[in-house]
C-alpha cells in the first residue's frame, strides 16, 4: 500500500532535515508528507500524533550525536588524549559533521522555547559532559579539576560548530591536538612548565 512506503525512521530523518534547515515550526505532517511525496496516511501507520514525531527525533538525535559516539570511543583502544582528541574534532570531521552541528543548533535553538526539548538537550548535555569528565579522572586529575576541565573541553567542541571554516581543516585538527595535550597534562595548572616560562621568560 502507499501508505507504507517509508518507515518510520525514513519519517524521521526528513523531519530532521526540515528542522536543520528551516525551525521545529516548519516541521509539519502536511508539509513533510507533500515534501515526500506521499499521502498522510504514511505517517500515521507510524506515528501517533506530531509530538510522536517530535520525541522520534531527539531520541534519534541522542542516538546518533551522543551514544554512538560514546559507545564507540569506549570498545576502541584509543588512549584517553586520543579520545579527547576525537571529540575536539568532531565539529570539522566534514560534511557530515556540518550537517550534525546544523541539527544540533536547531535543537538547541528549539529547547530555548520547548520543555520537551530542553529536557533532552539538557540531559545530553549530561550525559556528554559525564563521558568527559571520566576521560580526565582516568588520567589522574582530581574530581573538581576533571569537571572544570570536561566543562571546557566540551564548550569548545560546542563553540567550534558554531563558526564557520573553510574546507582547510588541518590548522584546527593540530590546534585540538595542542589544547588536548596542555590540557590532559596531570601538573596542578599555577606550576605547570608552561606557566612557569611565561612568568619567567
Amino acid at each position: 500500500m502507499a501508505t507504507n512506503k517509508l518507515s518510520r525512521d525514513e519519517w524521521i530523518k526528513a523531519a530532521t532535515q526540515v528542522l536543520s534547515t528551516s525551525g521545529i515550526d516548519q516541521v509539519r505532517v502536511d508539509r513533510l508528507a507533500k515534501k515526500l511525496k506521499i499521502t498522510r496516511g504514511s505517517f500515521y501507520h507510524h506515528f501517533e500524533s506530531r509530538m510522536d514525531l517530535l520525541e522520534g527525533i531527539l531520541k534519534a538525535w541522542r542516538l546518533r550525536a551522543t551514544e554512538d559516539v560514546i559507545n564507540r570511543l569506549q570498545s576502541g583502544e584509543e588512549s584517553p588524549l586520543d579520545q579527547i582528541i576525537y571529540l575536539m574534532n568532531l565539529p570539522i570531521k566534514g560534511t557530515g559533521s556540518i550537517e550534525a552541528a546544523s541539527v544540533e543548533i536547531s535543537i538547541r535553538a528549539w529547547a530555548r522555547r520547548d520543555n520537551m526539548a530542553r529536557e533532552a538537550v539538557e540531559e545530553v548535555d549530561k550525559y556528554r559532559l559525564s563521558f568527559i569528565k571520566r576521560i580526565f579522572k582516568e588520567l589522574g586529575h582530581t574530581d573538581t579539576r576533571s569537571n572544570d576541565l570536561a566543562n571546557l573541553v566540551y564548550a569548545y567542541i560546542v563553540s567550534m560548530s558554531l563558526i564557520h571554516f573553510d574546507s582547510n581543516y588541518e590548522e584546527r585538527r593540530k590546534m585540538a591536538e595542542r589544547i588536548a595535550e596542555f590540557l590532559t597534562s596531570n601538573c596542578p595548572i599555577m606550576s605547570c612548565p608552561q606557566r612557569e616560562a611565561l612568568a619567567n621568560p
